[in-house]
């Protein structure tokens, strides 16, 4: 893995194969994830911010990422910031099934809310084995434009009330 992360000592990887599931059943599975997913939606916009090669970390970053040389944070903004996002996560439970969770649910904010999604996976503090096994033991930061972001949290909160695991 990246960055000198691993998976919790002992644990088997991940199972490759395909699941076989019609459209419907992935749905209802996903519905079933996203409503057992510990959910949070931070108050307050995010933006990127570019960093300079000798600047320190930003304390109060999310995410930092590397394009090349370039590096650039995810930090608090104001609402009439460039690139300004509402930015949300899901820790999901373990013993759920994540798989094809982004794309499910980028395509359903397109659809639904009219928007795209900006996703940032991080390694999730629990590390646990069957966390390793339920989502290869990350969890997702989300982001959508600002202006869109009370359609998108509410779509989410609609797939959570179908809670169909």
């Amino acid at each position: 893995m990246k960055g000198g992360a691993s998976p919790p000592a002992a644990v088997p990887e991940p199972e490759t194969a395909a699941v076989s599931e019609t459209p419907e059943q992935m749905n209802q599975r996903l519905c079933g994830v996203i409503a057992h997913a510990r959910f949070t939606v931070l108050a307050e916009p995010h933006a990127w911010q570019p960093l300079a090669r000798s600047t320190p970390l930003p304390a109060s970053a999310i995410a930092v990422v590397r394009d090349g040389e370039a590096w650039a944070a995810l930090v608090p903004a104001t609402t009439d910031a460039a690139g300004a996002y509402r930015i949300f996560a899901f820790h999901f439970a373990e013993g759920t099934n994540a798989s094809g969770f982004v794309a499910w649910l980028a395509g359903l904010m397109k659809r639904e809310a009219g928007t795209g999604a900006m996703v940032v996976c991080g390694f999730d503090a629990r590390a646990t084995a069957t966390l390793w096994q339920t989502s290869l033991g990350l969890f997702d930061y989300w982001g959508c434009p600002w202006a869109k972001g009370d359609a998108v949290i509410a779509l989410v909160e609609r797939l959570r009330s179908k809670n169909s695991i």
